[in-house]
């Protein structure tokens, strides 16, 4: 078998190269889409289509997707089905019969990119916490990457023109041919060398973000207080004892009276003190002899449900650990047996006591079980606290500034510099280098520094570049204000680096587990409601250059200050002394190390002598 060390490498190989393939399809396609669908009769609506149809199927495959993978719970398959969605959506773009076959190519195209939200899914899962941000940031500096390679393609691209059979591949149509062959050979590349690696985040301290790794630990404390004797300690009232068994308090108290020798012969055989609570614990029950009823023992039952199989484990523990213990340990189960069978009694529908008990164990399965696989609905409930929302508030608002800023980039730069497509080729590729070098950097940073920190310093350099554009340019021809614009511009995209990977990392740690594809998925489809309105937005202001600036700034101060007021909020929960939330879910489990006196029932009615 090949090592896990090496499947690893060459699955992130193939996952990186997706995702430069998808930076390289941006960069090769858009710069001649006009002109395609001008060509076959398109007019500038039919273009803004054609553009938002490739995000709005991203966002519903996305989605998709992601639950399919939190489902099965590995993503080789998936992503190799999603590649044929893309191949046959470039094959499409490539015939150039009808504009109408391009709307579809890139619907088709924008669904096999939804896969997006498996693949960050798979890097979430098999990645640690304070590892996870270092590695979105190589991923997304992939695709960044594939921006900046993509335009040099389409120097050798714009020569083609030759037929295959009927179909003519041109300068328009050459792009999709092209990124068809491409993922074709990642297909290739992927069936045999992509894996489905180990996922790391099997302890469950790391399954639910809603209570710390500290919480987690002291619940487990907690549940070690063996539970499988609750049902014998809870007693019923003596009047439906006496209806049922005839059973005196007498007989009662003798059978307690042995079990506390027995108890006490456990404990000087190297009892645990565990047990020995346990056993404290039956005593405490006899005093509410009396007034506890059946109901009683139907609510300590379901009450602790969660807490059996931990105490259970523990309390067999116990009893086997000492094998030369055996008379000492046969003894109290006889005890405990005869006891049992002295309080049977009747719950009020004619049922038997102890027909309930016998039921205890199928219950706490299922209970088990539904812990563990939580419906659906319950584990959505986890996208819509606070953090999560705060988040994809903040994830809208970066990706709907960068849609509006590169919308209004052309125009802006035609009236103010005069500059052309050469111009404009050399800023976008200088652009994509500074964002590959900033998220580069954003890995060894994030390993002194929080992911809320990277974020509240990129929301302020967004601000501060935003303003100072909004001050020291304009929309009028003017070629001395060209440092102020690179200035500007530099500090703007300097800015959407870190605030989109510490948000994406971030949200990936406060979220469930368990449904990070869904997760992903949901959180790309923000991004991608964003993309469709931003350039809407750039493009209809793009000639009131104030009002459009002074709306994004107002974006971002929005969002900073709702980064402000839940800063303590945005941070990893896994993280001991690092999360300060407190649901104040209350739980019947007593701090048996902070106080091991304390019993599992305490009294709520006043004593009888026996």
């Amino acid at each position: 078998n090949m090592e896990l060390r090496t499947k690893k490498v060459l699955t992130n190989v193939g996952l990186a190269v997706w995702f430069f393939f998808a930076g390289v399809e941006y960069a090769v396609i858009i710069p001649t889409a006009w002109l395609y669908v001008e060509s076959l009769g398109g007019d500038k609506f039919f273009f803004g289509m054609m553009f938002s149809s490739f995000s709005a199927a991203g966002l519903v495959s996305g989605i998709l997707f992601g639950i399919w993978a939190d489902r099965v719970g590995k993503t080789k398959w998936i992503v190799i089905f999603a590649n044929l969605w893309a191949i046959a959506g470039n094959l499409l773009y490539s015939v150039g019969i009808s504009k109408y076959l391009i709307l579809v190519s890139r619907l088709l195209s924008g669904a096999g990119a939804g896969v997006g939200s498996a693949i960050f899914a798979q890097l979430t899962h098999t990645s640690a916490n304070e590892e996870r941000t270092r590695i979105f940031s190589y991923f997304m500096a992939m695709r960044m990457f594939g921006i900046m390679i993509g335009p040099g393609f389409n120097f050798f691209l714009r020569l083609c023109n030759f037929y295959i059979g009927p179909i003519k591949i041109d300068a328009f149509t050459v792009p999709g041919l092209f990124m068809a062959i491409l993922t074709a050979l990642l297909q290739i590349y992927m069936v045999f060398f992509l894996f489905d690696l180990p996922h790391i985040d099997n302890q469950p301290e790391n399954i639910s973000p809603s209570g710390t790794a500290a919480n987690k630990k002291e619940e487990e404390m907690q549940n070690s207080t063996s539970f499988s004797f609750v049902e014998e300690n809870s007693t019923v009232s003596q009047e439906t004892l006496t209806e049922q068994k005839g059973v005196s308090l007498g007989t009662h108290d003798s059978k307690l009276a042995q079990l506390d020798q027995s108890s006490e012969m456990s404990s000087n055989f190297g009892t645990s003190a565990s047990t020995q609570r346990s056993y404290d614990s039956f005593h405490t029950c006899q005093s509410n002899m009396h007034s506890t009823t059946a109901e009683s023992l139907e609510f300590y039952k379901t009450a602790s449900l969660g807490n059996i199989q931990n105490g259970g484990a523990e309390g067999q523990k116990d009893f086997t650990a000492k094998p030369n213990n055996g008379h000492a340990s046969n003894q109290w189960q006889s005890s405990v047996s005869e006891v049992e069978d002295s309080i049977t009694g009747s719950n009020g529908n004619g049922e038997s006591l102890r027909e309930v008990s016998l039921d205890h164990s199928d219950r706490s399965e299922q209970v088990t079980q539904a812990s563990e696989n939580p419906p659906f609905l319950t584990l959505l409930s986890d996208v819509v606290r606070e953090e999560t929302v705060v988040l994809l508030a903040l994830m809208f608002c970066i990706v709907f500034n960068q849609a509006a800023v590169e919308t209004m980039l052309t125009p802006l730069t035609d009236a103010v510099f005069g500059w052309r497509e050469k111009e404009n080729s050399i800023f976008f590729i200088c652009a994509a280098a500074e964002m590959v070098i900033c998220m580069m950097a954003i890995g060894p940073i994030s390993k002194k520094i929080q992911d809320r920190t990277i974020i509240l310093g990129g929301l302020l350099m967004s601000c501060l570049s935003l303003s100072w554009l909004l001050v020291f340019m304009s929309n009028k021809y003017d070629p001395s204000r060209l440092p102020y614009f690179l200035v500007g511009f530099g500090m703007q995209i300097l800015s959407i680096a870190p605030v989109f990977i510490s948000t994406a990392s971030l949200f990936s740690k406060v979220t469930d587990i368990r449904i990070q594809g869904f997760c992903h998925g949901i959180r790309r489809g923000v991004g991608s409601i964003a993309s469709i309105i931003g350039p809407l937005w750039g493009g209809a202001t793009v000639r009131i250059w104030n009002v459009s600036i002074g709306v994004l700034i107002a974006m971002v101060g929005f969002v900073l200050v709702l980064v402000l007021l839940s800063f303590g909020r945005l941070k990893d929960p896994h993280v001991p002394g690092e999360q300060d939330r407190s649901d104040g879910t209350p739980t019947l489990a007593v701090n048996v190390e902070a106080d091991e006196q304390t019993p599992l029932l305490k009294e709520t009615h006043p004593t009888h002598a026996a």
